[in-house]
């Protein structure tokens, strides 16, 4: 159920006209044997931006990459983009952006996949946070504030 609340809230918003914060999500990933945290922010008129933490070289590493929604014949796409080091504009290098793939089956059940653009594929889970506290305590992993 919250997952088609999900997917509703990302088509139908833009169409009212106004940016303000719709919906914070965590998402997970594992990309080959790194797993990967997120903390989406999606925006009423489509965009967002998404943070995701993920461990390699020895050290926890962020990254924050701008999110655009786009409707596709394979379902509802989170199209991520220009990865920064989170807060600045400076490019992350050797980052490779995240494409999720949100879609529904007959009995609404929803799927996410990210498929990076290098053409890797995982499943992803996705978590909705309702209350503004949650919201806040969920983003401050990300060092982030409502």
């Amino acid at each position: 159920m919250k997952k088609s609340i999900l997917i509703s809230a990302i088509v139908l918003l833009p169409l009212f006209g106004f940016a303000q914060i719709q919906g914070v999500y965590e998402i997970r990933f594992t990309s080959g044997t790194t797993q990967h945290r997120a903390a989406l922010i999606i925006f009423s008129d489509g965009t967002g931006k998404i943070r995701v933490r993920y461990f390699s070289e020895g050290r926890t590493k962020m990254v924050e990459q701008y999110v655009r929604t786009e409707n596709t014949r394979y379902g509802l796409r989170l199209a991520c983009y220009n990865p920064v080091y989170p807060g600045t504009s400076t490019r992350f290098p050797n980052y490779i952006t995240d494409n999720f793939y949100l879609s529904q089956d007959e009995y609404g059940n929803v799927s996410v996949v990210n498929v990076d653009d290098s053409g890797g594929t995982s499943r992803a889970w996705v978590r909705v946070f309702q209350s503004t506290y949650d919201r806040n305590q969920f983003l401050s992993d990300f060092n982030w504030r409502m």
